[in-house]
Parts: C-alpha cells; sequence; structure tokens
C-alpha cells in the first residue's frame, strides 16, 4: 500500500531547490514533478522583498521549489539564490538543471557524446584570471574551487560513481525520459540522431573556405585569416562545409534494450563562468589543466549561499560549431536525471527541538560552556555581588565591597570594577530584575 505524502504547510518545509535559467529548461523539468500544489490553489506565497517566480510541488518524497532565473550568469545566479533564500531559508540543496557545454571525453576516459548528463562533484571557476600578451592565465586557487557538496549528497555521489549504480541510474534516466518527450511531444524533444552528432578537430573553425567562398568573406578576408565572419556564426555547419572534417571514428556503445541511443551519465568537475565558451583549442587546455568535463555558467553563482550540484544535458561540444540543435533533447536528458537522482536521494531529516529532548550539536555545545562555567563564576560571580549592592548603595559602599572580597589591590582595577559593577546594575534594573537576582541562575543547567 502506499503511503500518501502529505502537502506541506509553509514554504520552511522544503529544502531543494531546482533553478534553470533558460525557459527551454525549465519546461523540460516541470513534468517530472509528481504533484504541482499551485494547480490545486496551495500557494505559499513568498518574502516581500523576493522578486523570483516559483513553481512549487513534490518530485518522489520531496518537497521542491522550481525557480525560474531572469537569465543566464553567475550575476543572475547569485541575485536569484539570495531572494530565494528569503522566501525558503530552510533550502538545503540547490540543483542547477539545464543545458551546457561538454568535453569529448570524460576524465575516465569513456566518450561523452551529446545529450549525455554532466553531474558536478566540485565547480571550477575558469574565467577569471590574468590576460597576457600571449594567453590568458587562468587562477586556480582553492578560492576559485567550490567546496564539495554537503556530506550527505557527498557520500550519494561516490555511491553513483560505482559501475552497477551508474548503469541503474542509467536505466531510471532512460524510463523517466520517455515520460517527460511524451509530455513535451516526441518530436519536440526527440532524439535528433547519430548523423547529427559531429565532432570536430579542436583547430577546424567554423568559417567560410575556399570551396564554398561568399562573396563578403572573399572581399573582406576575415575567414581566409582565421577568424570567423559574423555570416559564418549564424550558418550552419552543412551550409559552410564543415561537415567532410567532423571525425566519424566516434560511435555510441549499443544498447540492446533501446532502439535509440540514451543519455550516459557522467560525474566529475564542471567548470563554471560568465563566458561562452565556442573554442575547442580553449576547451582541450581547459580540460588539460583543471580536469573539467562540461562548461557551463550558473553554478558559481550559487556555491557561497548553499549547496549546490549542476545537472547538466551536453548540448554541444564547447567550439564554436555551437547549435541549438540539441538543446530540447539535452535539456530533456539533464530533467529526466534530475528525477532519478531525487528519487534515490534522502534528506538528511530536519532537527525537531523536542521539550524532552536536547539536540545532540545542543548538548555538545552546553558540555563545552560547563567546562568554562567555573573560570568564569569564580571570576563573575564577585562582580555580580558588586553589582548587587551597587545598585542600592553609594560609590564609597561599593569600594568597600570590593575591598571585602580581596579582588585586587591595583586602584586602577578597582576604579574598572566599580564602574562595570554600576553598568550592570543600571543593566539589572533597567530589565526590571531584583538586586537580589544574581547572574549565576540565569547560566545554571
Amino acid at each position: 500500500m502506499v503511503t500518501e505524502i502529505p502537502r506541506p504547510t509553509t514554504r520552511d518545509q522544503f529544502r531543494i531547490a531546482i533553478l534553470c535559467a533558460l525557459r527551454v529548461e525549465s519546461e523540460a523539468v516541470e513534468p517530472i514533478f509528481d504533484e504541482i500544489y499551485e494547480e490545486n490553489d496551495n500557494r505559499f506565497g513568498q518574502d516581500p522583498s523576493d522578486e523570483n517566480v516559483y513553481r512549487n510541488g513534490r518530485i518522489g518524497h520531496h518537497y521542491v521549489v522550481l525557480v525560474y532565473m531572469a537569465g543566464i550568469g553567475k550575476c543572475k545566479a547569485m541575485t536569484t539564490t539570495l531572494h530565494l533564500k528569503l522566501s525558503y531559508p530552510q533550502i538545503q540543496l540547490a540543483l542547477v538543471v539545464g543545458v551546457c557545454g561538454g568535453l569529448p571525453y570524460g576524465n575516465d576516459g569513456l566518450d561523452i557524446f551529446l545529450g549525455d548528463v554532466l553531474v558536478s562533484d566540485r565547480l571550477v571557476q575558469w574565467d577569471i584570471g590574468t590576460l597576457l600578451a600571449s594567453a590568458f592565465v587562468h587562477k586556480d586557487g582553492p578560492q576559485y574551487v567550490q567546496g564539495r557538496p554537503c556530506h550527505r549528497m557527498e557520500t550519494f555521489l561516490a555511491i553513483v560513481k560505482t559501475p552497477d549504480e551508474r548503469r541503474r541510474l542509467e536505466s531510471m534516466m532512460a524510463e523517466q525520459l520517455e515520460i517527460v518527450q511524451q509530455s513535451l511531444g516526441e518530436q519536440s524533444a526527440a532524439y535528433p540522431g547519430e548523423d547529427k552528432d559531429r565532432l570536430y578537430p579542436p583547430d577546424h573553425l567554423h568559417q567560410h573556405r575556399s570551396l564554398r567562398p561568399c562573396g563578403k568573406c572573399r572581399s573582406c578576408g576575415k575567414c581566409e585569416e582565421g577568424s570567423i565572419c559574423r555570416k559564418a556564426l549564424i550558418s550552419t555547419c552543412d551550409e559552410l562545409g564543415c561537415s567532410d572534417y567532423a571525425e566519424s571514428c566516434r560511435t555510441r556503445p549499443p544498447r540492446e534494450s533501446y532502439s535509440t541511443p540514451k543519455p550516459a551519465l557522467h560525474l566529475g568537475p564542471i567548470a563554471s563562468g560568465d563566458t561562452v565558451l565556442m573554442s575547442g583549442n580553449a576547451r582541450d587546455q581547459l580540460a588539460a589543466k583543471i580536469g573539467v568535463i562540461g562548461v557551463e555558467m550558473e553554478g558559481i553563482g550559487l556555491w557561497e549561499e548553499t549547496s549546490c550540484v549542476v545537472i547538466k544535458g551536453v548540448a554541444d561540444y564547447a567550439d564554436c560549431h555551437k547549435t541549438k540543435q540539441w538543446q530540447r533533447y539535452a535539456a530533456a536528458s539533464a530533467a529526466s536525471c534530475t528525477k532519478a537522482f531525487l528519487l534515490e536521494y534522502t534528506m538528511e531529516p530536519p532537527r525537531i527541538n523536542s521539550p524532552g529532548k536536547t539536540p545532540v550539536r545542543h548538548r555538545n555545545v552546553q558540555a563545552a560552556l560547563s567546562r568554562f562555567r567555573f573560570p568564569f563564576h569564580s571570576v563573575l560571580d564577585p562582580l555580580a555581588k558588586v553589582a548587587r549592592v551597587s545598585t542600592l548603595s553609594s560609590i564609597s559602599d561599593t569600594i568597600k565591597m570590593v575591598d571585602a572580597f580581596h579582588v585586587s589591590s591595583s586602584l586602577w582595577t578597582k576604579v574598572f570594577i566599580v564602574v562595570l559593577a554600576f553598568v550592570v546594575g543600571y543593566l539589572y534594573a533597567s530589565l526590571g530584575a531584583a538586586p537580589d537576582e544574581g547572574y549565576s541562575h540565569h547560566l545554571s543547567p
């Protein structure tokens, strides 16, 4: 018997957020929700200062909020996350879901194809550094590498990296992908075809060539100099003759149970930054230097605010032959992977303070405080007694009290204690405390 999951009653019960920067990405994520609460007029509202747009719902056993970002890039992502925290302060995990540029080969030696899904185990800010005359020097210090996800997610990703678990998740992804494709329309998010998955040599530019020249390029000579003209940027590879140079040796491993190739899952570091990478040479240099498996633009904006994992489908190879032909399929693949992940992932149970029990963390704090209570008492108890006297006595009486406790023979020490005692006494009076109520009462366990 399936246990019905109750609906949340407050925004504080949402602890997972999915962020999408493009409409094609959010459209692919919407079908993976098992329940959308807004459709039943169960609205949760948001903070008056929050300008984000949300959709609340459930995926598996998780309450999830879908966040529609206003645009791409780390600045938009950071602003969106700050607003998200205003309305949903209990968010513990943010999933950045969508499309990205992929490296042709993973760190494990496996080929990465268009439509495959990349999952980050860490993020690297790749577009910050120094631009020299000869090259761009990337800053690779620890401050530019995100700390790994929360411990629970890090453990989960370590399990997913095992061959058996990865294959199991890939099977779940394939099942979820069919559901997403049916919801979006089979043709809308259909697999474009293996013949459309073209990988070019890194130094092969997307430009006009002598075999198929255009009048503009022959007159301006830009393409012949190794640069790319504007007209070439909006032309297809077929129009420019790039297809004749594509590598034909890459083929997907066959899968007997599927008529068309299904997306594979790859885990590793992902580069994140505000720059759109469209260079095969720069891509390969980046992979050789910092070992990333993909490039995207939003994850870097979240890492300061919350634990973040990037789940993105490969829509291009981050070279100048970039096209949007694979975006819908790649977005659907990423959404299906997100659903499979959330069906398997278990959040840490919320900490609820019951009257009869003290949380372990609080007990540890109390134990630490108790170790320091004795020295605090030895110093502050006399001061508290002096303070009680100072609220009812004159300065001369207070000085006599200081002498009675033999606190110190130093005149300046006595003056300091007297002044501090009068301040404490004033606070007692301001708070309405009785003169005979000592501070030690408030520190007792």
